[in-house]
């Protein structure tokens, strides 16, 4: 039930009225997840469990269906997904149980949690559904004609001819991978019976509804800030950090500004801080650059802060992006003043302390705002600020 909760939230999060229940609706919905609560039953038991549910689903009236499965692979996958193909009679079966967010990728065919091939993992000794096979070319080759998409394909645009093949097992390690995935597949026409976890259901609705990308920009040098650019680096979060040595010297930063303004063009959010930020270390090198300058310690802080807003509103004024996450009192001051905003609204919350604020009139009515000192929040502060910001709602 907890699965089919995460995967529904991943449609609400979009405004799409979603019911979770526990037998085919009476009618057609705009969402429907379905719990066969079967997982941790015996296979063939999983296999007419699911057929019986679905058996008065009115399947054929869904843009989109997607089999969730766990993301550590867990349960009566290949039973389950029997059952739907054979209601479906779909054209083509896509894999990809890749889940960022949680740590969950996969490679070469195989899962990985945080890095962690599966099958070395806990997962491996569940008293209930250990895992026994951790490549999905390996579990699917058993009962379908199988091809790989590598991830290194899917970067490059080289999507495979499919010809006989029934089932594509993708390969996923950045949400970029996900979406370049369902895309891809959005084109092939025909029906699709998509396989994953609540990652590719994310996918899918980005891919439906394409999201309002978002800019954080992080100034602050908190171990706190540290932490949670880290975080979101190894969530698949996009990261420009500007050399402060460069800003010192005068350096030419229009190749980061377009940089910038493609990735969130792309509808991709992404993350601008200060390389300073990402290592204490940099910044004692920034104060002894600027002596050399002859410049005071308070004077080489200004004017690095200074650049920071300057490039982030050219960022912003040619990407068109509207929901920004300012760290850092000093930097969020410095923009919301470059960008002539002169009062917000507090609309919500983030978490304790964090709030998300509107821009109530002027040229930027309408932008949402989430503010947030440096050393507040915990490592996935920033990871979750932008997701509520890609929300839509306080």
């Amino acid at each position: 039930f907890t699965g089919s909760n995460d995967s529904a939230l991943e449609l609400a999060h979009r405004g799409l009225p979603t019911t979770i229940g526990f037998a085919s609706p009476k009618g057609t919905r705009n969402s429907f997840v379905l719990d066969t609560e079967s997982r941790n039953r015996e296979g063939g038991e999983a296999y007419r469990m699911t057929r019986d549910l679905i058996e008065d689903l009115d399947i054929d009236s869904y843009d989109i269906v997607l089999k969730k499965i766990d993301s550590t692979l867990r349960g009566n996958i290949l039973e389950e997904i029997r059952a739907i193909d054979e209601k479906m009679e779909s054209d083509l079966i896509l894999v990809a149980p890749a889940f960022i967010q949680m740590g969950r990728t996969c490679r070469g065919g195989t899962v990985f949690v945080d890095s962690v091939k599966l099958l070395d993992t806990e997962f491996a000794h569940d008293p209930l559904k250990p895992v026994t096979e951790d490549n999905l070319l390996t579990l699917f080759s058993s009962e379908y004609p199988t091809v790989h998409l590598p991830v290194e394909d899917i970067r490059n645009k080289r999507f495979p001819q499919l010809g006989e093949k029934r089932v594509v097992v993708c390969d996923a390690e950045e949400e970029a991978d996900l979406l370049a995935t369902v895309t891809w597949a959005g084109s092939l026409g025909g029906r699709i019976l998509y396989v994953g976890s609540a990652g590719l259901a994310g996918a899918l609705i980005r891919y439906d509804r394409p999201k309002q990308p978002s800019l954080a920009i992080i100034a602050s040098l908190s171990k706190a800030s540290r932490t949670q650019l880290e975080y979101a680096g190894s969530r698949g979060v996009a990261i420009l950090a500007l050399d402060v040595l460069s800003i010192l010297k005068g350096g030419d930063f229009a190749p980061i500004i377009d940089q910038g303004v493609h990735i969130l063009k792309g509808g991709e959010d992404l993350v601008l801080t200060l390389t300073s930020a990402l290592d204490r270390s940099v910044f004692r090198q920034s104060i002894e650059v600027g002596k050399a300058l002859g410049l005071a310690d308070g004077a080489v802080g200004a004017l690095i802060k200074d650049r920071l807003s300057e490039i982030s509103l050219e960022i912003i004024g040619k990407s068109g992006v509207r929901n920004l996450l300012l760290s850092g009192g000093e930097t969020a001051y410095g923009l919301m003043r470059l960008l002539g905003i002169e009062e917000v609204e507090i609309i919500g919350e983030v978490d304790i302390g964090i709030p998300i604020t509107l821009v109530p009139e002027g040229p930027h009515q309408g932008m949402r705002i989430v503010t947030k000192a440096g050393g507040f929040g915990k490592e996935d502060a920033l990871t979750y600020g932008l997701r509520r910001l890609e929300e839509g709602q306080p």
